[in-house]
């Protein structure tokens, strides 16, 4: 005979917990923590006699129609009492209410990277319980499923707003791969904000540059040809094969490399040449013989410690070059440079027993002196991998920072280890690292931005290159080609518009795109001007968002999130960050009317 559940107990299994003990089903309070086998009836009775919650669940209906949980909450000295001697507050959500409480929940689980479990640990439900005790939070399964298809609609029809009123989109895309041999491609879209657009997971045999300019020119004509103006990749062969058939698609949008990738490379070159190889290693056998043996290392610490107190060192531990990025290396020769005397010290040292090649090492002047020229080569170089990552880079400071590029390395290199060869292979690599970073809209971007008027620093080549692109772009945005040339000639003078100080010394302020369409929006030149110096130089903020493609792809492991689910969730996470919240999300809930209904209702 089958028992119908009666209607009161009908909501008693939200205040329990299911887990599996002993291989049998239980039910776990939130208030208490008492177990109990699956029966409704038994479970009722326990709400009933909690000492920590007296709950009754019950279903009513409210005034909208829909049904409303009351629930008696033990009147604490700090919580007001339902009547002057009454020993229960009645806490009710309804149904609406509940939706907004599990959307708010939901994006800020979204927005925090929160794990989606959260909601299932007890300790955030008697948090929940304690807050507000009617409300029950959603489940992880409604935090993967519905809840998240309804956030990630709402942030991606904010994506497309922002796209759509934007003047000047950039298409931003990089990718990696892991050890299934399949890569996973990030496309963002800078509005010139980066937001998240999506990304796509391929086999190595679809690695193509046939197959990388389609999804482009897909994206490209989705977001809409006419508003985007350029394309940055990161240094993939297929990636920059794909330039080509882009900026034939769409003849005037540049296309160019990611300069931190280009950095990047220039500085694996350095660290690949033999000579540089040869101390990298010796280096290392260094550090790791004396971390190594106790007696040594604890020797080194010692007379580490003694010169930090006589204010002749900085630091006391030999570093290995564990970090996956520039640092590595440039830490370990820092490391073995501020340790130089003691180390020298423990060479000659008749007490300690020193490998004869080790302590050769060590008492090589040759080893120490290239020691020094090789850091300040890579740490120069490093720092402007670091310098093209921050977010405030920007296009015109590409060219700039190549100029005084080669100027520090080739005064670097004269006193390096790298023999002839090898320092004409780097500046060979420094040659490529250029063409592949620089094209001629760095140099349009270079000469529109007020902070760089009146220096000449560009060729011949790199003006005339510029002038074609400030002219390609001028037909595109249906401008007159002659009008915006004539106004670019009074900005490079200083005329009309241009010709007081205070305009000049206004640019300091602001980003140079605002500068130019904020005052001096009257001019041909501005709409040229200011999409130009919006196109941010680097991949970076896909670089960023890597992380939490690492962190999330864990979640799904653990949560069994599809790859959509993935992809979602991490669009979320990203456009969230990025977008600013409109004042609607929060709006009340009732309006004024409802309010005074409700007041006057509960004051009865």
């Amino acid at each position: 005979m089958l028992w119908t559940m009666p209607r009161l107990q009908s909501g008693v299994w939200k205040h329990f917990t299911p887990a599996i003990k002993d291989g049998r089903e239980t039910f776990m309070c939130n208030y208490c923590s008492k177990t109990y086998t699956k029966n409704a009836t038994k479970m009722q009775m326990h709400l009933d006699k909690c000492k920590e919650y007296s709950v009754v669940s019950q279903q009513s209906p409210g005034p909208d129609g829909s049904s409303s949980a009351s629930i008696p909450v033990p009147s604490f000295s700090f919580l007001p009492s339902a009547t002057p001697g009454g020993q229960f507050l009645i806490d009710s959500v309804d149904q609406r209410s509940q939706a907004y409480a599990d959307e708010c929940l939901a994006r800020a689980v979204y927005a925090t990277s929160s794990p989606l479990t959260l909601t299932d640990n007890i300790y955030w439900k008697r948090f929940f319980s304690v807050l507000r005790p009617a409300y029950c939070p959603p489940t992880r399964e409604a935090l993967s499923s519905h809840l998240l298809d309804c956030e990630y609609d709402r942030v991606q029809s904010q994506v497309h707003e922002a796209i759509g009123k934007a003047d000047c989109v950039t298409i931003i895309c990089s990718g990696w791969s892991n050890i299934k041999e399949t890569g996973t491609i990030i496309y963002m879209v800078a509005t010139p904000v980066p937001l998240f657009y999506k990304c796509t997971k391929t086999k190595e045999k679809t690695h193509t540059s046939a197959f990388f300019a389609d999804e482009l020119k897909d994206i490209i004509n989705e977001v809409g040809p006419q508003k985007v103006f350029a394309v940055v990749t990161d240094d993939a062969p297929e990636m920059t094969a794909a330039w080509a058939q882009v900026e034939e698609a769409f003849p005037h949008i540049s296309a160019f490399g990611c300069t931190a990738c280009g950095i990047q490379q220039l500085f694996d070159d350095a660290v690949a040449q033999p000579s540089m190889k040869a101390l990298c290693r010796r280096a290392e056998q260094v550090v790791r013989y004396v971390r190594e043996r106790k007696i040594l290392a604890w020797t080194f610490r010692c007379r580490q410690a003694t010169k930090i107190r006589n204010h002749t060192a900085n630091g006391t531990t030999l570093a290995l070059p564990i970090s996956s990025d520039w640092t590595g290396v440039v830490n370990m020769f820092s490391s073995l440079l501020e340790g130089q005397n003691s180390l020298q010290e423990m060479a000659v040292s008749p007490t300690l027993d020193i490998e004869a090649s080790i302590r050769a090492t060590v008492q090589d002047a040759a080893f120490w002196k290239g020691l020094s020229s090789s850091r300040n080569l890579l740490y120069l170089i490093g720092n402007y991998i670091d310098y093209m990552k921050r977010e405030d880079t920007v296009l015109s400071g590409v060219v700039d920072m190549f100029i005084q590029l080669k100027y520090h390395i080739g005064a670097s290199l004269s006193g390096s280890v790298l023999y002839s060869a090898e320092q004409k292979a780097l500046q060979a690599s420094l040659d490529r690292c250029q063409a592949f970073c620089v094209k001629p809209i760095h140099a349009a971007a270079y000469m529109l931005d007020p902070k760089h008027v009146g220096q000449q620093t560009l060729s011949g080549e790199q003006i005339n290159s510029a002038y074609y692109v400030i002219s390609n772009l001028s037909h595109h945005l249906n401008l007159d080609e002659g009008k915006v040339l004539g106004s670019f000639a009074r900005f490079s003078a200083k005329q009309g518009l241009w010709k007081g100080a205070g305009i000049w010394s206004s640019c300091q302020h602001v980003s140079a795109s605002t500068w130019w369409k904020g005052l001096c929006s009257s001019e041909p030149l501005s709409a040229v001007a200011a999409a130009i110096l919006q196109i941010p130089p680097t991949t970076g903020a896909c670089e960023r968002l890597r992380s939490s493609f690492c962190s999330t792809g864990a979640q799904m492991v653990q949560s069994s999130l599809s790859a959509s689910r993935v992809q979602k969730l991490i669009a979320v996470q990203a456009n969230l960050n990025l977008l600013e919240p409109s004042d609607c999300e929060y709006a009340p809930l009732e309006s004024e009317e409802e309010k005074k209904v409700l007041f006057q209702s509960d004051t009865q």
